[in-house]
Formats: structure tokens, C-alpha cells, sequence
């Protein structure tokens, strides 16, 4: 066999091997992309999800923003059916008021739980304090994956919030720990008539304490405990001032998690304080001021 018959059988073999390299590469760039591509339309697809989520939740509290401004002197509340959600004016729904405001939902996404008391579809808040008697939930899913979906609490207190929500810790105004937390309120609680516990089970438990049976005579000390039985589990708690004036006050919320495991909401004049999740971790309420684990 001459010498350049076997240089040409070498460079054959070469240029082969070459070529199935080649293969495999452009194979694990191909699937590399092809990953890609899912995992982004898959981002694509549930930020969408958190995003109408979120807009549902915007609306009803523009519902209950409305309602208590009174404005045109009337009610407001959202209506829900499979593909989309209606804000209205009014204690009931018309469809059609001129007045309706309609949010259509993308073609990928469907309400497909409505699960409020009444069993009707309509959320309306009242007047005089934003609460409603159209509490439950609402899910939000995507009609392809139905095992991706948001639920929407919606609270006879007025609180709305989604569920998924409940479960992240927030850096900046949440603790990991609120068996004994003080809430520096840059208000003063002597003129407050009414201390309420929001317990958010089901069904849920509200406890209207009347404040003034707890104060001292000179209204410089607040001090109530007590246990409350939610659906039959006893949750016990012990909420007290340390300091109390006409100007401000600091307040102090004892929630021993041995003893508590329902989540709870706690607010004074309808002012949300601070609400823990059941395994007791707080988050500040708009009127909470400042909060300090102990």
C-alpha cells in the first residue's frame, strides 16, 4: 500500500469524525435553545398570570376606594365570569350601565373558581367602613396548565390580598418571628372605640373588642387578653400599651406561636395594625407605624 493511499485514509477517517462532532455540537446547541425557549415562554406565561392576578386585586380595591369616598354617592363593586371582570357602580350589577367598566382577560388565562359567600358572582364593598358581606376567593388560572393558578382572598373585613402573597417573606416590612413584637404608632389610641381580630380560616372568625372596657381611667393604659376559640382550635393573645398619650402610642401584641395557629389580622377603628401568618410571622398595616421584634 503506497504512502499516499494511507494519508488518504487518514484524512477520510479524520474529516468523519469532524463531521460527528459537528453533529453533537449543533445537537446540544439545538436542545440548549429549545430549553430556552420553553423556560421563556413558560416565564412569559406566569408573569402574565401574576399580572392579571394583581390587576384583579387593584380593582377591587379601586372598588373600595370609590365606595368609601362615596363617590356620585354610591356603592362599587367588581363582577366576575369566566373570561372577564366588571367594575360597576351600585349595590347590584346591571350589565348594561353605562357605567361599567370591562376588563377582558387574555386567551390563555380563565376565572374558573368563584367561590364568595352568596354564591353569587359580585363583590361590593359598604360605605361607611369598606367591608363587604361577598367574602371568599377567586381563582385565576391558566386554561392550558389548569395546575398554574392564583387565588384572590377577598376578607369581610375589606382586606385583599393574593394567597401566594401570604406566603413570601417581604424584606422590608416583614420579621420571621412575632410572638412578641411592639408597634410604635405615631397616633394615639384614647379616642378608639373598637379593637378587632380577623381570623382568616374557614369560615372566618372576626372578634370586635370594645376598647373602652380596657383602658385605665386616665385612658394612659390599654390591657386586654384573652382566648378565642376559632373552629374549635383556641388561639390566645395579649395586646396591652407601654406608653399611651393624646400624641402617640406603642403598642405591644403577644402571640405565642405554641398557642396560635390561625392567621390573624389586628385592627383598631378599622385601621390595619398588623397581620401574622400561621406560623406567626407579621407584616406592618398601613396605620402599624413602625414595628419591633422583642
Amino acid at each position: 500500500m503506497s504512502l499516499n493511499y494511507k494519508l488518504q485514509i487518514t484524512n477520510y477517517k479524520n474529516r468523519g469524525f469532524t463531521f460527528i462532532e459537528t453533529l453533537v455540537v449543533i445537537s446540544i446547541i439545538a436542545l440548549i435553545i429549545a430549553l430556552a425557549l420553553f423556560s421563556y415562554r413558560y416565564f412569559e406565561k406566569k408573569t402574565e398570570l401574576e399580572t392579571i392576578a394583581q390587576k384583579i386585586v387593584t380593582t377591587l380595591k379601586l372598588a373600595q376606594t370609590k365606595t368609601l369616598a362615596s363617590e356620585n354617592a354610591s356603592q362599587y363593586g367588581v363582577h366576575f365570569e369566566s373570561d372577564q371582570y366588571i367594575l360597576f357602580a351600585g349595590d347590584t350589577y346591571q350589565v348594561d350601565a353605562p357605567d361599567n367598566k370591562n376588563y377582558s382577560l387574555p386567551n390563555r388565562l380563565e376565572i374558573n373558581d368563584i367561590n364568595l359567600t352568596g354564591e353569587g358572582s359580585d363583590v361590593v364593598f359598604q360605605r361607611i367602613n369598606g367591608q363587604t358581606s361577598q367574602n371568599g376567593t377567586i381563582g385565576l388560572r391558566m386554561i392550558n396548565q389548569s395546575t398554574e393558578l392564583e387565588i384572590i382572598n377577598i376578607h369581610s373585613s375589606g382586606q385583599i390580598e393574593l394567597a401566594s402573597n401570604l406566603s413570601e417573606c417581604c424584606n422590608t416590612n416583614r420579621l420571621t418571628d412575632g410572638r412578641h413584637i411592639h408597634l410604635n404608632l405615631n397616633w394615639s389610641i384614647q379616642n378608639s372605640e373598637t379593637l378587632t381580630l380577623y381570623f382568616f380560616d374557614i369560615p372566618e372568625v372576626t372578634i370586635a373588642i370594645t376598647m373602652a372596657d380596657y383602658f385605665n381611667l386616665a385612658k394612659t393604659e390599654f390591657d386586654w387578653s384573652g382566648t378565642i376559640s376559632v373552629n374549635g382550635q383556641n388561639q390566645e393573645l395579649h395586646i396591652h400599651t407601654h406608653s399611651l398619650d393624646m400624641i402617640e402610642t406603642e403598642l405591644c401584641i403577644h402571640r405565642d406561636m405554641d398557642t396560635n395557629n390561625k392567621p390573624l389580622q389586628v385592627s383598631i377603628d378599622s385601621k390595619d395594625l398588623v397581620s401574622f401568618t400561621a406560623d406567626g410571622q407579621p407584616t406592618i398595616g398601613f396605620w402599624g407605624g413602625s414595628m419591633e421584634i422583642q
